[in-house]
């Protein structure tokens, strides 16, 4: 086995082992004049209770990392989800979930195609099911955005471009990277 490769097997176990702390990405020069933004994902830590969705994220809008639910939400599309999945979504992103949001209340029935598009084609964990997420969220601050822990894009209009830049910071920072989810709707 070469050195760099036994050194990125070394890295990987350790992190795994749960022996380092991810810093926070830094965001390609091209994605931040996407609007990508990026930033400490904030404290780790479970919430008493799912159903206190002040006490849930990080502050940032939408949430980019922060105190969670101890339960996490299955990979896939939710029309449904409210403030309560905030406190589990902001969980999938300790994962390196990909959360993709929309605040359409008119509609946005491209949109919402465009995203879930990206959706199915995210990378996949071990169990086949892409890592990703499709949830509304009424306060972003535009009608899609993406997020993963530390980075998010927000957006009136689906920009792969940004999506990319998001998800290609998937694993960066999230304190327990790489770990799949199951299938959800």
């Amino acid at each position: 086995m070469s050195r760099l490769r036994l050194a990125v097997a070394w890295a990987g176990l350790l992190g795994a082992a749960g022996c380092s702390k991810a810093a926070a990405p830094a965001a390609s020069p091209g994605c931040e004049a996407l609007g990508v933004r990026t930033g400490e994902g904030g404290a780790n830590t479970h919430v008493p209770s799912c159903e206190d969705a002040a006490a849930c994220g990080n502050g940032q809008n939408p949430p980019t990392g922060g105190p969670h639910c101890g339960t996490w939400m299955a990979c896939g599309a939710f029309p449904g989800a409210g403030a309560a999945e905030a406190c589990q979504w902001v969980h999938n992103l300790e994962h390196g979930h990909l959360v993709l949001l929309y605040n359409c209340p008119a509609g946005c029935t491209e949109e919402l195609a465009a995203l879930e598009a990206f959706r199915k084609d995210v990378p996949a964990g071990v169990n086949g099911v892409p890592r990703a997420l499709l949830v509304p969220w009424p306060t972003l601050p535009g009608k899609v955005g993406a997020v993963v822990w530390g980075t998010s894009w927000v957006g009136n209009a689906v920009d792969e471009a940004a999506l990319r830049c998001v998800l290609g910071a998937q694993d960066d920072a999230a304190p327990e990277p790489g770990l799949g989810c199951a299938a959800g709707m």
